[in-house]
This record gives C-alpha cells, sequence and structure tokens, in this order.
C-alpha cells in the first residue's frame, strides 16, 4: 500500500513544477511589457515638448528666451543706468487710445523705440501655469528715449521695466508675468496680452510687447 501512495504522488509533483514554469515567464513578460510601455509613453511626452507647434503664429517668438540668454549671443546693447524702475499693472485708465506717431523731419534728433522680440507665442499652456518673460527696449535713436509710464491689457499680466531713461544705442530689460490661471476660460482658447510702453517717441509713441497663448 505503502508504494501505491508514493507512485500516486510521484506525478502531481511534476506537474506542480511543470506549471510553476510558465507563470514566472507570464509574469517577466507582464513587467517587461509595462516597462516598454512607460518608456515610450516618456518619449512621447518629451518629443511633444520639443516639438514646435505647427500653427505658430507668423512673426513669433517661440518661448521665454531670457535676457542672459541673449546676452550671451552677443547681440545684446549695453543696459541703460538712467532714469527708475517702473511698475506696469492693468490700469484702466492709462489703456492707450490708438495713439498715432508723427513723425519728424529728417534733420530733427529723435528717440527710436524698438521691442526686441516685440511677440512671443508660448503654445499650450496649463491653467496653473505662470510665465515669466523677458524683452528688451532698445534705443535706436540719437536721442534719450523716456517711457513714462507701462501698461498691460489684463490682470493676468504685470510688467517691470529695468530703466525709464535709455540712452541711445542702450537698452532697458522688459520683465512680464503672466498667470494662465487668472481668468477662466474655454479649454483650448487663445488669448492675446499686450504690454504697453508710453514714449517719446514721435514715430511710437506706443510701443506693445505682446504674447499669446493656448490655455488647455
Amino acid at each position: 500500500m505503502g508504494r501505491k501512495k508514493k507512485r500516486q504522488k510521484q506525478p502531481r509533483t511534476q506537474a506542480t513544477g511543470a506549471k510553476s514554469k510558465p507563470r514566472s515567464s507570464m509574469a517577466f513578460m507582464l513587467i517587461g511589457v509595462l516597462l516598454l510601455g512607460l518608456a515610450a509613453g516618456l518619449i512621447f511626452v518629451y518629443g511633444r515638448s520639443r516639438t514646435p507647434n505647427p500653427a505658430e503664429p507668423e512673426g513669433f517668438a517661440i518661448g521665454a528666451t531670457s535676457v542672459a540668454q541673449v546676452e550671451q549671443s552677443g547681440d545684446l546693447p549695453s543696459l541703460s543706468s538712467q532714469g527708475k524702475s517702473i511698475y506696469g499693472w492693468h490700469d484702466m485708465a492709462n489703456i492707450p487710445k490708438n495713439v498715432k506717431g508723427r513723425p519728424l523731419a529728417k534733420d530733427q534728433t529723435q528717440a527710436d523705440v524698438a521691442v526686441k522680440p516685440a511677440k512671443r507665442y508660448l503654445g499650450s499652456l496649463g491653467r496653473k501655469d505662470v510665465v515669466n518673460l523677458s524683452y528688451i527696449v532698445v534705443n535706436d535713436g540719437d536721442r534719450n528715449l523716456v517711457i513714462d509710464n507701462v501698461v498691460t491689457s489684463c490682470g493676468c499680466t504685470t510688467a517691470t521695466l529695468s530703466h525709464n531713461i535709455i540712452p541711445p544705442g542702450h537698452r532697458a530689460d522688459l520683465a512680464v508675468r503672466f498667470d494662465a490661471g487668472y481668468h477662466a476660460v474655454e479649454p483650448g482658447e487663445q488669448v492675446v496680452r499686450i504690454v504697453w510702453l508710453m514714449t517719446n517717441d514721435p514715430d511710437t509713441p506706443v510701443a506693445e510687447a505682446r504674447l499669446t497663448a493656448v490655455i488647455r
């Protein structure tokens, strides 16, 4: 009787061992598939973040290039040391109303304002994103450029100008802060925000720095 019981148990032990091997293989395969899926997802997300938006408006600079990055290129004029810093916000009373310039005669000296870049395209932003941008304000004229006021088009945007008096061939730095979640907007809505600079340039009494973004 004892021998019969041993013979009956042997096949069961072998069968149990045979079943454990496929289970281990399936577990390793499942882990491998999950790791591959995770890697593919990371590559996809990284690729999207690095790919320019095909709907980028013409004439817009991409992203939030800092003044330091521009300075490293060697193309940045010297920073002004004159005047004072000006903080700008959404001041309804001082929003410009279609101000047109009046060019002076060619033999007269004048300030000549240029905002670089004049436009920035930020692509897709989340509702909680806060973006800090850098622009430069350059005087390409032959007399001091004076900026009396800085105003933004919306409460979501504030700006700080480093110096309000800019000698010829010099610059001031314009730091702009945009809060994408300040207002409730529809998903996929495009927003445009403007910073206005009131200047003594007869051609451009009101200079603009613009930003555009799509809120997801």
